[in-house]
């Protein structure tokens, strides 16, 4: 399974965008799963290192759902518009996150497959530099 991670709050281009690559990807036979961070309630990594210790994050939020997709999942891809040159701060989010899952198991993500999509305003909106 191939999960699309969509890092935008709104809902437009770099929603558009994963759909389309997903729909792709269906059409090759791959099963997949669109999760997107827009109206879910997804903290911030404060990093108190409860996940190193208890192998959890001590937030429960809608990140919890991130985690079972991601630990399905052999594909990831992470979509995210271009905010200042970076990933959105709800994209940074997931991602900082993502240490929870790590400390829990260091091989994690090994064997995933990963993507990553950048959308800017023009063709040189940082979409680069995101990456």
């Amino acid at each position: 399974m191939v999960v699309g991670i969509c890092g935008s709050p709104r809902q437009q281009a770099t929603e558009h965008v994963l759909k389309e690559a997903l729909r792709m990807l269906e059409e090759k036979g791959f099963e997949t799963r669109f999760f997107t961070v827009r109206g879910k309630n997804i903290g911030f990594c404060t990093h108190c290192d409860h996940c190193l210790t208890h192998k959890e994050c001590v937030f429960k939020d809608d990140m919890q759902e991130v985690y079972a997709l991601l630990k399905e999942a052999r594909g990831i891809i992470f979509a995210t518009p271009v905010y200042n040159g970076g990933v959105s701060a709800q994209t940074k989010a997931v991602m900082d996150r993502c240490r929870a899952v790590v400390a829990a198991d260091k091989n994690f993500f090994k064997h995933k497959v990963g993507m990553a999509i950048t959308l800017g305003g023009d063709r040189i909106g940082g979409q680069e530099a995101a990456l």
